[in-house]
Formats: structure tokens, sequence, C-alpha cells
């Protein structure tokens, strides 16, 4: 898979990560009693790190990991790295699900079993384990499902074809975004991929375009599935589109489905 990472990260054992968090956590606790609870997190974060390494510990900050397919690249960059140990750190008023799905997105690019969220901001440091149960052997067995899938052009064709050698680089199970962010890419970029369309008397909205009169739209959605697909008929039925290919990365599966304007 092109994911270009700048360091490997070992795999630590259930003992070794225990041991580790505790120390880890101890310097985030000293941190905000230190500096309180209301700087950014890159503040939280040169502070640990001066710590941890002065404490003797193999400390990096930043470390970038690239995903890359043909003439597209995305770097991500981890927060904070000890010993092998994935954290990435924030100043938020609560963590929320997308926060541990941001922290296991990383986990996965990094090819670790564990990833941490450290939360600065609210009155105790907070802390969260994300644990990432797959390799990048057990991210490569996508399924496609297709039942629902209905190409209008070539360039409909095309636009399963480069998801598909997407999926074959990259496997599975990472931010949605991501993928999305490859397609809008291979499709012109922003300049020429997003483009306002005309809803009536209504205003005007924004699509990502693949060809005259389409679009498509990524998601990850694994409850609701169906009454997201009502909301997206209702927002073809007003807007000036002839069809739109939803892609929905369901765990494994890939859900390819066409919503056409008459539906």
């Amino acid at each position: 898979m092109p994911i270009e990472r700048s360091i490997a990260l070992r795999q630590l054992s259930p003992d070794e990560f225990d041991q580790l968090d505790a120390v880890v956590m101890s310097h985030a606790y000293a941190a905000q009693n230190k500096l309180g609870r209301l700087f950014d997190e890159r503040v939280y974060e040169n502070e640990m790190a001066g710590t941890l390494r002065a404490a003797g510990y193999e400390v990096h900050t930043q470390v970038p990991v690239k995903a890359a397919h043909g003439s597209f690249q995305k770097t991500c960059y981890f927060d904070l790295v000890v010993n092998h140990l994935l954290y990435e750190l924030k100043t938020v008023a609560a963590l929320v699900p997308e926060h541990e799905a941001q922290a296991l997105h990383y986990a996965m690019l990094g090819e670790t079993n564990r990833a941490k969220l450290i939360n600065f901001r609210t009155e105790r440091v907070q802390g969260k384990l994300c644990y990432n149960p797959l390799t990048d052997l057990k991210r490569s067995g996508a399924r496609f499902q297709t039942s629902g899938w209905l190409p209008k052009s070539a360039a409909c064709e095309l636009l399963l074809k480069q998801l598909h050698n997407i999926i074959a680089d990259w496997g599975t199970h990472l931010s949605f975004r991501l993928y999305n962010e490859a397609m809008v890419h291979f499709n012109g970029g922003e300049t020429h991929c997003l483009q306002r369309i005309p809803g009536g008397d209504l205003g005007t909205h924004v699509v990502q375009s693949h060809a005259p009169g389409m679009a498509f739209v990524c998601t990850s959605i694994t409850r609701g599935i169906a009454d997201f697909r009502t909301h997206l008929s209702r927002l073809i039925s007003h807007l000036e589109l002839s069809a739109m290919h939803w892609f929905n990365f369901n765990h494994s599966t890939i859900e390819c489905e066409t919503l056409d304007s008459t539906q």
C-alpha cells in the first residue's frame, strides 16, 4: 500500500502500553497543572515533548505520514509519539465520536494497534483509548456492493474505476474524507469538480460533479442509511441534476448506489 510512514511504530503489549501510558498521562496532568486549560494544543504538545524527553523517553512530534495515489497525495501529522505509542492532542469542550474516528484513522495510517486521545480543555485532562484491530492486510479485503449502481455515462464508469484503484492502494476503513479528496482531485480538483448547481427559486447548492448534470457524494454511514437516502433523494429533486452517485464506506463494504432525479 502506498502509505509512506516516516517512522515505524512497534506494536506494544498490553503491559507495555499500561506502563508507558501511565507515565505519559502523568505528564499530561502536569502540563495542565502548569499551563491551565486554555492554551492551544501545540503548546501542550511542546510542554509534554520537553518533559518526556528530559525523563529519557523517545519523543517525536508532528510526525508526517503520506497517503499517495497517482498524482494525488495527502500528508497527515501525528501530534505526539512516545516510545512508539501514538497520541492525538485536543483542546475541545468534549471529545466526540469524530475525534475517535480521527484517532483510529491515524492508527491505521501508522499501522499500529492503539492510539490515544488527550483533551486539555476540560476541567480535568481527558484520555480516550482507541483500539485498532485492523492491520494493512485486514484492510485489503474490500467488497463493492453495486446492485444499486447505474452508470449514466463513460465518466460514471471511470468514477467507479477510480474508486476501485484508490481502495486497491490504500485499503478500507480510513477516513472517507481522504477517499473523497482523492476522487475530487481526479475529477478536476476543487476548481472544476466543485460546482454550484441551481435549485430553482430556492437558491444554489455546491455539489461534486464528475460530468454535466451528474454528481457524486461520499459518506461513512453504518446506521440510518435509509433515512439518509431519503434526504439525498429530496436534495436531487430540487437541483438541476439528472443523477447522483452515492458511495458509502460501510466498514469493509463500499456501497455504490445511483439516485436518479426521477425517483
